[in-house]
């Protein structure tokens, strides 16, 4: 009876409201089978492309993989994995390596069911899951979600506008990096995770999007610089930094290299001139 009620009332709300998809809450406190069950029946009466994204906080990747083995992956997951690498890179400071960074996170392994995010409302200070990214880590953090090719990258509402009526000191790196993300960051991506301090990616850029490509580099030590390819047919272009913690310009080599810095404790993200 319960189960013919929520099966009713789901395709009654996702009618009546026009929705085009539903987040799941605390999902790992309900039969799994339910689960598949639940949107199978709602899909059917709405459409194949209903999105459904479910909340099951558990940092361990090996636990988030078989349960979606268990629903044929008809739900993505948040990359709680991935979150709790950015906290603990967040309280360790340069003392936490960035190397391979998103190994073992769902946007690693399942790039098609990961929706990432930073912080939400459960991480928050005095919460029972209490695991707040630390600010000074956070535009490092939304930088990578947002501008890196996989995943599905979710905004924090808090980060955003602000809690508790104080404004966010965040909100100017994200219109920053929402813009960036609009306009270069397209194409293939290719990985720098290769120093415990400094790390960063490449997008290549498409051809659908003129101008697109982008070059991200953080660091959690001291001032960093890496050289990273960005397409030979590049040669010769100038390059700058949009979040204005670089000053100076560089131009793209012969072999479509560049050499990239960032300040220390920051986020650059570069893009042709």
């Amino acid at each position: 009876e319960v189960i013919h009620n929520l099966l009713h009332w789901g395709m009654w709300v996702a009618k009546e409201l026009n929705l085009d998809g539903v987040r799941l809450d605390a999902i790992k406190h309900m039969r799994d089978t339910f689960v598949k069950q639940f949107l199978e029946t709602v899909r059917a009466s709405r459409e194949s492309t209903f999105y459904a994204v479910g909340e099951y906080w558990n940092g361990d990747f090996d636990s988030l993989e078989a349960y979606l083995n268990v629903v044929g992956r008809e739900i993505d997951l948040f990359d709680v994995p991935l979150h709790y690498k950015m906290y603990h890179a967040s309280q360790k400071g340069r003392d936490f390596d960035l190397t391979g960074f998103t190994e073992g996170s769902l946007v690693e392994r399942y790039p098609a069911n990961a929706v990432t995010f930073v912080d939400n409302h459960d991480s928050q200070r005095g919460s029972s899951l209490e695991s707040q990214i630390k600010d000074w880590f956070k535009p490092l953090a939304y930088g990578m979600i947002l501008l890196m090719k996989e995943g599905y990258p979710c905004i924090f509402y808090g980060d955003y506008y602000g809690i508790g009526g104080e404004q966010s000191p965040h909100r100017a790196v994200l219109d920053i990096l929402l813009d960036a993300r609009r306009k270069y960051a397209y194409g293939e991506q290719d990985n720098y995770f290769d120093h415990p301090n400094t790390a960063g990616f490449v997008r290549r850029g498409d051809a659908e999007h003129p101008g697109s490509g982008l070059a991200l580099l953080v660091s959690n030590g001291e001032d960093g610089e890496k050289t990273m390819f960005v397409g030979k047919e590049r040669r010769g272009e100038r390059w700058r930094e949009i979040t204005g913690c670089v000053a100076e310009e560089t131009t793209i080599g012969d072999d479509g290299r560049a050499a990239f810095t960032v300040p220390g404790g920051k986020l650059a993200v570069w893009v042709r001139k």
